[in-house]
């Protein structure tokens, strides 16, 4: 995951900016999200796929923070980033599911969606015409399963961050990226089935 340093533009430390906000100074919320906006609008993008949606989801992200900031404790193992995308990704799965919306084309470049060698099914779809049924794989998965392809194949998050982020154990998560590849190589194997069995008409 991009990391975000430990000094925002007042040069204080995290945590004292954190304290300067929970104290109600609004020049230290203002360089609060000032470090985070541009990162929060990234991912926002990156859930939603609709720059507009993205655009409100980021506001809305950060009134939540805002008013639950007062309330905020770091915690053990935690981190205030892992919070704050928190927030964002719930707001964003709230709104996917209140109303449709057109999403955007997938950036490029394609997500690595198989770190693990023996997991590559879609290594090839990448530099092939296959490629926009991946993709279109990826869309057609439920939310949950989604959600974490995009934090680790798109926002570059760990497991372990994704599970911070959702409030789910690792182990979760793990099962979710399995499952998703799973759903990802039966479509690439039924596209392949089908491509074939096209090709050997044509030449019948």
């Amino acid at each position: 995951m991009e990391q975000v340093t430990d000094r925002g533009p007042t040069g204080l430390e995290l945590e004292d900016l954190i304290r300067r906000c929970q104290r109600g100074d609004k020049l230290a919320l203002e360089a609060l999200i000032r470090r985070y906006q541009t990162y929060v609008f990234r991912l926002c993008c990156l859930v939603m796929r609709n720059e507009q949606d993205a655009e409100d989801m980021a506001q809305e992200t950060f009134l939540r923070a805002c008013r639950a900031l007062p309330r905020y404790q770091r915690r053990e193992g935690s981190s205030f980033e892992a919070w704050l995308y928190r927030i964002a990704v719930n707001c964003c799965r709230s709104r996917m599911r209140r109303k449709w919306y057109q999403v955007l084309p997938w950036p490029d470049p394609a997500p690595q969606l198989m770190a693990e060698p023996e997991e590559q099914p879609e290594r090839k779809v990448q530099q092939s015409e296959g490629r926009t049924e991946m993709l279109d794989a990826i869309d057609a998965l439920g939310e949950k399963h989604r959600v974490v392809v995009i934090l680790r194949y798109y926002a570059g998050m760990s497991n372990e961050e994704i599970a911070e982020t959702m409030g789910v154990p690792s182990g979760t998560v793990r099962s979710r990226l399995h499952t998703a590849r799973e759903r990802l190589r039966q479509v690439l194997e039924t596209n392949q089935s089908r491509s074939e069995q096209m090709s050997g008409r044509k030449h019948a």
